[in-house]
């Protein structure tokens, strides 16, 4: 789907904190930093990387056309009634030709779910999340218009080595 069809409407009133930026297994934040000033990030910022509590750890990538593993995975849930694959809105990621497929903690630990993932020559990864706080040049909290957030979330979202961008809206009420 072209970034023009996803575009989200902006409130002139809202600020923007940060965003949590979830990329692919391996870069480091070096790297991260790079990808950042690529896309002309202007604004002083401060990168955490894979800190706290976030969101879903594991992934898997699946070829869009390969529907036995798949199916295979989801018979495997139903024979162990365990919740391998990780289902919501927000796990399931297209990434050019292929899903990338948010899988449990419970699952990199199970012998039969590695057994059929190796079956179709699939690795488990590692998510690698930053949250990106904007700042003024002395280090304390700063903001930027929803309009500027808008605008680096579509053109981040177009990086291959990004899988997802949510903007953290700062609450002044």
């Amino acid at each position: 789907m072209p970034v023009e069809d996803t575009k989200t409407q902006v409130n002139d009133e809202l600020k923007v904190g940060g965003m949590n930026i979830r990329f692919e297994d391996g870069p480091s934040e070096s790297e991260v930093k790079a990808v950042l000033e690529n896309y002309n990030v202007t604004t002083n910022y401060s990168i955490d990387c894979n800190t706290g509590s976030v969101g879903n750890k594991y992934y898997i990538m699946v070829d869009k056309d390969n529907r036995d593993i798949r199916r295979e995975l989801r018979k495997g849930m139903e024979e162990e009634n365990k919740d391998w694959i990780i289902s919501s809105s927000a796990t399931g990621i297209r990434k050019g030709d292929s899903y990338v497929i948010a899988v449990s903690e419970q699952a990199v630990n199970d012998e039969k779910f590695l057994s059929i993932l190796n079956k179709y020559d699939t690795r488990v990864k590692k998510f690698v999340w930053c949250y990106i706080r904007f700042e003024k040049p002395g280090g304390s909290r700063y903001w930027i218009p929803e309009e500027d957030a808008v605008k680096m979330k579509n053109e981040l979202e177009n990086n291959e080595s990004i899988f997802t961008v949510s903007i953290d809206y700062i609450n002044d009420q």
